[in-house]
């Protein structure tokens, strides 16, 4: 197990565990305060993006508070889910965006319990502009 440390607004430290498994396809997962991602994608830059994103999340709504929501709330799971993986796709260097558009969509509509298929989450994934 490795331990990384990046960081969030410049001054927040997230350690970021290295793990040799997570659940069934899972490959990174942000546990609050810290980032567990599976060994193989530690040097993915834009699957750390999608975990600090929610590290983001924990602390601007609220630690308890956004996890609860998180868990509760279909509608609040989805918007952050599609702020992280908009935060992801735009740390892809352009030549993988549509690929990974395709992927994080798919994760997305399949993944989350949220009753939305694959082509509405490409449409919500896009990014404005």
């Amino acid at each position: 197990m490795k331990i990384r440390i990046h960081s969030i607004w410049r001054v927040v430290p997230v350690p970021v565990i290295v793990v040799r498994r997570l659940p069934g396809r899972v490959v990174g997962i942000s546990l609050g305060p810290l980032v567990l991602v599976r060994h193989g994608y530690h040097d993915d830059w834009p699957t750390l993006v999608h975990e600090l994103e929610h590290c983001k999340q924990f602390w601007r709504g609220g630690a308890v508070i956004h996890l609860v929501r998180y868990l509760a709330d279909p509608k609040y799971r989805l918007r952050t889910e599609i702020e992280a993986y908009r935060a992801e796709l735009a740390a892809c260097p352009p030549a993988e965006r549509k690929g990974r558009l395709y992927d994080s969509a798919d994760a997305l509509a399949f993944g989350y319990g949220l009753g939305v298929d694959a082509r509405a989450c490409r449409r919500l994934l896009r990014v404005p502009g």
